[in-house]
């Protein structure tokens, strides 16, 4: 008959991580199911925008070819959110590099780009001071005549 009370139980064993993997692993796995996460998440955004661009040119029935405009960028929208979710998160990272070395004039442009446009939404959505000029003085503030005397 064999002792179970030095071996570990299998509850024990699902938890605590493979020998060797340690924090480096767990932190590896945690930055993984984040990234695969937001890719999820660029999924959603990107069709999203599909349906935005086809909502828009239902709006030009009446013109046939502006709707066929809207109805071929909305699907070649939907076939960019499909091809990002077929791929990994390291496929996706290794074509942005490559795109970047291929013209890193264009990256560093669009870069430029979108960190001006975060920085206007930023500004945009900061409450903005009073100047002094246009400030509402309260009336509690002005001296006022007592007129009525005691009451």
């Amino acid at each position: 008959m064999r002792d179970h009370s030095s071996e570990p139980s299998t509850a024990a064993l699902e938890h605590d991580p493979a020998p060797g993997v340690g924090l480096a692993g767990t932190i590896r796995e945690q930055v993984q199911r984040y990234a695969a996460n937001r890719k999820q998440d660029a999924v959603r955004a990107v069709s999203d925008v599909a349906a935005g661009i086809r909502e828009a040119g239902a709006a030009f029935a009446d013109a046939p070819r502006l709707k066929a405009f809207f109805d071929t960028a909305a699907e070649g929208v939907e076939e960019l959110s499909a091809d990002i979710g077929r791929r990994t998160v390291g496929q996706l990272y290794d074509e942005v590099e490559a795109a970047v070395r291929r013209r890193p004039g264009v990256a560093l442009a669009a870069v430029a780009v979108a960190g001006f446009a975060l920085l206007r939404f930023l500004k945009a959505s900061s409450p903005r001071p009073v100047p002094r000029s246009h400030a509402v003085v309260p009336v509690d503030v002005l001296p006022v005549p007592d007129i009525g005397g005691r009451l």
